[in-house]
C-alpha cells in the first residue's frame, strides 16, 4: 500500500430533529426571552435599609441568652462525667436518692404489669371470638343433622356461655388496665418528674459550688482566682431551690405511697373475684365483679397538689 492516508471526514451537524440540536432563535425572540425572564426578578432589599430594621438590642439579648444556655450546659455535662469517673465530689444524701431507686424500681414494675394485663387480654379477646364462631359453627350443624340436633345445640350453648365469660372476664382486665395505667403514666410520673427536676437542681448548685471551690482553694503553687461578682448569692440561689425540689419530693413520695396502696388494693380485690368467678364457671359473680370494677373511681393523675 503506497501513498498518505485520507483525512478523516468532517463531522455533520445532528439533524434538526435530534435532541442534540441546538434550539434556533432569531435575535428579537432571545431579547424579548431576557427580557421576561429579568422582569421575573424582584428588586433586591438595600442592605443598608435590611441591617437598618434589625433590633440590635434583641440580638444581643438572643445571643447572651444562648452564650448562658451552652456555657451551662458544658459545665452540668461535664459535672456528670466527673461526678461518674468519681473525680469530683457531689452532694449526696443517702436515704433521699435510696426512696428515689425505689420509686423508679415499682415504676419500672408497674409497667410490666400493665403489658402483661395488655398480652392478656389481647388472648381473651381473641379467645372469646374463638369460642363465639364455635358455637356458632355447632348451632349452623343443628341445623341440617336432626338425629344429633340436641347434642349439637347444648355444645352449642355451653359455648357461647364460655364465649360469654371470656369477654366478661376482658371487660374486668380492661378497667383495670385503665386504672394501672393512670397509676403508672400519670400518678407515679408525676413524681418521677419531680426528682428529676431535684437531680437537675442538685447539679447546678455542686457546679457553682465546685467552682467556688476551685477558686478559693487553688492547688499548690497557684494563685487564689477571684470571683465574678454575686457568684457566692448565685449558689446559694441554687442551693435554695434545690433544698426545696428536695423536699417537694419527699412530700410527694410520702402521699404517693399512702394513695397508691390504697387504690391498687381495692382494684386487686376485685379483679381477684372477677378471675375467681371465670375460672369457676360463675357467671353471676363474674357479671357483678365487671359492674363494681366499672363504677369504681379512677385513681386521680396525682394525689398531690401542684407545688
Amino acid at each position: 500500500m503506497t501513498g498518505s492516508s485520507a483525512a478523516p471526514p468532517e463531522p455533520s451537524a445532528p439533524p434538526a430533529d435530534s435532541p442534540f440540536s441546538a434550539p434556533l432563535h432569531d435575535d428579537n425572540t432571545l431579547t424579548a426571552d431576557s427580557t421576561e425572564t429579568m422582569s421575573r426578578i424582584p428588586t433586591g432589599i438595600k442592605l443598608p435599609d435590611a441591617v437598618a430594621n434589625i433590633d440590635t438590642a434583641q440580638v444581643a439579648a438572643k445571643v447572651e441568652s444562648f452564650k448562658k444556655w451552652t456555657i451551662g450546659t458544658f459545665k452540668n455535662s461535664k459535672q456528670q462525667l466527673l461526678e461518674h469517673m468519681g473525680k469530683i465530689d457531689k452532694t449526696v444524701d443517702p436515704e433521699f436518692e435510696a426512696q428515689c431507686e425505689v420509686l423508679k424500681d415499682i415504676h419500672r414494675r408497674y409497667g410490666h404489669v400493665v403489658a402483661a394485663a395488655k398480652n392478656f387480654s389481647q388472648v381473651l379477646a381473641q379467645m372469646a371470638e374463638a369460642e363465639k364462631k364455635f358455637s356458632e359453627s355447632f348451632y349452623q350443624l343443628s341445623l341440617k343433622e336432626e338425629q344429633i340436633k340436641a347434642q349439637c345445640t347444648m355444645t352449642s350453648e355451653t359455648m357461647r356461655g364460655v364465649g360469654e365469660q371470656a369477654a366478661s372476664l376482658d371487660a374486668c382486665l380492661r378497667y383495670f388496665i385503665s386504672s394501672m395505667e393512670t397509676v403508672y403514666n400519670q400518678t407515679i410520673t408525676d413524681t418521677l418528674h419531680t426528682i428529676y427536676n431535684t437531680e437537675s437542681a442538685r447539679i447546678e448548685y455542686d457546679v457553682d459550688r465546685n467552682d467556688i471551690s476551685a477558686a478559693t482553694n487553688p492547688p499548690q503553687g497557684q494563685p487564689v482566682k477571684s470571683l465574678p461578682a454575686g457568684a457566692s448569692e448565685k449558689c446559694e440561689e441554687k442551693k435554695s431551690k434545690y433544698e426545696k425540689l428536695k423536699s417537694d419530693a419527699k412530700i410527694k413520695m410520702r402521699l404517693l405511697e399512702e394513695n397508691r396502696i390504697s387504690v391498687v388494693a381495692t382494684q386487686l380485690e376485685k379483679l381477684q373475684l372477677a378471675l375467681a368467678a371465670y375460672y369457676s364457671g360463675n357467671a353471676k359473680l363474674l357479671e357483678a365483679s365487671v359492674r363494681e370494677l366499672s363504677i369504681l373511681q379512677a385513681p386521680q393523675p396525682s394525689f398531690i397538689p401542684a407545688m
